[in-house]
């Protein structure tokens, strides 16, 4: 009995032509439909048996017909393909399933599987193409293989080959457009004009100029919650006027398209926009000394085109003699523009004595080149970096372009510019990491220290006829170096101070410095004193007294040619030179602040530091103050401070004693002045006082009480009446006072314009040594 061998196999083509090659409408899908974003097909195959002489095989293998059918309505039964197609990702790859029924009948007769083989090759332009564009499967009943499209839309040519028990079968040619596997991109470039009644034509475009969109839907919300649209359905064209809009509201607006095939695409990115101002024409291109008129429409019924005030750049009021009133709602302005670069046109509304204005603007380009102030500076410390500042309009948004020549002096293509030497020698143009925007400045990095950069400003949407006038920097030349280091600086006694520091190690050309300082007990009130140039990193600055600390900057930059100062470095307190202690400590006076009203335990006590303090032998400087405490019965304690005025502490109205010393790095003073408080009534001494006052100067005079121990000096204190006691109320602040020895009877005071001023005299007894 001869067996009955039976085999089936499926060739299957691919063949991708560009879609812009070869684009196909929605009705040529050659006998395959688009149905849910895929493409589906049914191709059915009559596969007589091959015929056998003496035993053997067929010289010529019979052929066998095959046809598409209705994928949903075969007419007859026979060896048939179900074929699905599909995109994978985003058109990343096309990926077609073959799969094999067939009549009850034919399978019957089966007694091997039927084996599948597909082959699919990808021709552009028609000429056979292998690797990534060629795909070979096989498999058993069913096949599934997938193209490359490499993210582009395509048409792909599908042929099938069918091989039954040596018969074989060619299918008609199949094509399968990729664009119609996928829903539509989302429209852009959402926008809108003004006519000059006032009408709103809102606008957008589709992503392909050979889009299939048929339909567009575009709703609007002027609800900030988005939970109310209003909707308009747009047919055959990407446009469609919106009249029902009101003034000074924020709408959101979003457009989606429908293709031939009823897929709806995505919403469109929002688009925001509110109704106050609209200019006619809002750009305009034109040349210096051309004149430009510009329209604008009052959105809000309220206001009055015979109102409107035009501004230029926000900042001049143009004349009225250059308005025009076109109806009710639009003003129109005419202005020439001398210049080049970018304008702004402003159109507010008068409102009382001021103008009402928007945001909103016209936009004037002028032709040519203007002067953008560029300058450039890099830092030692980041040697491939350096930033650009520049001027520019207040609302012209910029873009900073530059292109370089290796190892050339600037000099050399400045002086060809605008040359065709010039223009070859510099490299590409290349744009500011930051991009086209509203900047004043951008930090480019990977430069070259040692190379020549060109930099100039274009427009953003001068179409690159409005550019600053170009400037050339070799970033070597425009260094701003690292602050020096290491400052030492000493006050010595010949009244001298001496400083040094260490210059920065890059960049390696020759230095210049500037040195300012300050005295520290100074400092809120003084401006620092600046010397320099200097070409050493050190210097000696002659002083008007000795043992003064001073707070010490230095700053450098380049000594010949272009280049910037490095910022000032780290302060730097000088030290004082001293070769011994202090030996006397500094004369004082107290102030006791009671509250008769309020029974408290302490009392506020101010020690008042006579100024100055300094003075002495410069080989032993005060640098700061001990203030030693003892109270009745208890142990001794201290306050260490620096060169302080006022010391203030709290008093139990006990026996409490206060010594003040003198300090510095090598110890403090042994001869120190103490004060002893006691809480007792105080003793009188003084049987008489009087003051007697001339233009210049206050005499006073003073006796004493017979039998009364003589104190061990004076102290005279006054109240300046002349400051405002309503600004200045700080008792502290006021008083001023001397002391005088106690052999005394009689003491002058003279002051500069002393008739100005009023004091108050009082004395007191001072008890300690």
């Amino acid at each position: 009995m001869m067996s009955l061998f039976i085999m089936l196999a499926l060739l299957v083509n691919f063949i991708t032509i560009s879609q812009g090659l070869a684009a196909l409408s929605p009705s040529d899908g050659r006998g395959g439909v688009y149905e849910d974003l895929k493409w589906k097909a049914l191709l059915c195959c009559e596969l007589p048996f091959a015929q056998t002489l003496d035993d053997g095989l067929s010289d010529h293998p019979p052929v066998g017909q095959c046809q598409l059918q209705n994928a949903t309505k075969p007419e007859f039964s026979r060896n048939c393909l179900d074929i699905l197609c599909w995109l994978e990702g985003e058109r990343t790859n096309l990926i077609c399933n073959a799969k094999s029924h067939r009549a009850a009948a034919a399978t019957s007769l089966l007694t091997i599987r039927p084996q599948l083989v597909v082959q699919m090759n990808v021709r552009s332009d028609e000429i056979m193409s292998t690797g990534s564009h060629a795909a070979q499967c096989a498999g058993e009943e069913t096949v599934m293989c997938s193209v490359s499209l490499h993210g582009n839309d395509a048409t792909v040519l599908l042929t099938i080959s069918i091989t039954l028990n040596e018969t074989t079968a060619l299918s008609p040619k199949m094509q399968v457009s990729t664009h119609h596997l996928r829903r539509p991109d989302a429209p852009v470039n959402l926008h809108y004009n003004v006519t000059t009644e006032g009408e709103v034509i809102f606008r957008w475009s589709d992503t392909q100029p050979d889009s299939y969109a048929v339909n567009y839907e575009i709703r609007y919300s002027s609800n900030s919650s988005l939970q109310q649209w209003e909707m308009v359905k747009v047919k055959g064209r990407s446009w469609v006027p919106l009249n029902d809009l009101s003034s000074a509201i924020r709408y959101t607006v979003q457009v989606r398209c429908q293709s031939h095939f009823s897929y709806w695409s995505e919403w469109s990115q929002p688009f925001y926009f509110t109704l106050d101002v609209s200019y006619i024409p809002a750009e305009v291109f034109t040349a210096p000394g051309s004149e430009v008129t510009v329209s604008a429409v009052f959105h809000n019924r309220s206001w009055s085109a015979s109102k409107a005030v035009w501004m230029l750049n926000g900042q001049v009021k143009i004349p009225e003699s250059h308005y025009r009133v076109i109806n009710e709602q639009v003003s129109a302005v005419t202005v020439t523009v001398d210049e080049p670069g970018f304008d702004t046109l402003m159109c507010c509304h008068q409102w009382g004595e001021r103008f009402k204005c928007f945001i909103a603007y016209a936009k004037i380009y002028t032709q040519g080149m203007f002067n953008a102030d560029i300058t450039c500076q890099s830092k030692n410390s980041e040697e491939d970096t350096m930033r650009c500042e520049w001027n520019k309009s207040t609302w012209a948004q910029v873009r900073l372009l530059y292109s370089s020549r290796q190892h050339t002096m600037c000099e050399t293509i400045s002086e060809v510019e605008g040359s065709e030497e010039a223009e070859e020698s510099m490299s590409l143009v290349k744009e500011c990491p930051s991009g086209a925007g509203d900047h004043r400045e951008c930090t480019l990095r990977n430069l070259s220290l040692y190379s020549c950069y060109k930099f100039w400003l274009e427009v953003e949407g001068g179409h690159g006829k409005v550019r600053s006038f170009p400037v050339y920097v070799a970033p070597i030349d425009y260094v701003k170096p690292d602050p020096p280091s290491d400052l030492e600086a000493t006050t010595l006694p010949n009244k001298t101070l001496s400083v040094s520091w260490r210059r920065p190690n890059l960049p390696v050309y020759d230095m210049q410095y500037e040195l300012r300082f300050v005295a520290l007990r100074d400092m809120p009130n003084t401006q620092w004193k600046v010397i320099g140039p200097l070409l050493e990193p050190q210097a000696e600055v002659q002083l008007a007294e000795s043992c003064v600390q001073f707070n010490v900057e230095v700053r450098c930059r380049r000594l010949n040619g272009s280049g910037y100062w490095s910022d000032w470095s780290m302060s730097y307190t000088s030290v004082v030179y001293n070769r011994k202690a202090p030996e006397m400590g500094p004369d004082f006076w107290r102030i006791i602040q009671e509250d008769p009203l309020r029974n408290v335990t302490n009392t506020n006590v101010t020690l008042i530091i006579k100024q100055p303090i300094l003075a002495g032998d410069p080989y032993s400087c005060v640098e700061g103050l001990v203030f030693e405490h003892q109270a009745s019965g208890r142990a001794v304690w201290s306050n260490e401070t620096t060169l302080v005025q006022f010391h203030s502490f709290q008093w139990r109205k006990e026996a409490h004693t206060v010594t003040v010393m003198s300090r510095n790095a090598l110890g403090i003073s042994t001869r120190n002045r103490n004060i002893t408080l006691f809480h007792q009534p105080k003793r009188r001494v003084v049987r008489s006082f009087s003051v007697v006052a001339n233009a210049s100067c206050v005499h006073l005079s003073w006796s004493l009480l017979h039998d009364h121990p003589v104190p061990q000096s004076f102290v005279i204190e006054w109240l300046d009446l002349n400051k405002d006691p309503e600004q200045d109320m700080s008792l502290i602040e006021r008083l001023q006072w001397v002391r005088v020895q106690s052999t005394a009877r009689d003491l002058s005071l003279c002051r500069t314009m002393f008739y100005l001023i009023f004091f108050t005299y009082s004395s007191y007894l001072h008890i300690g040594s």
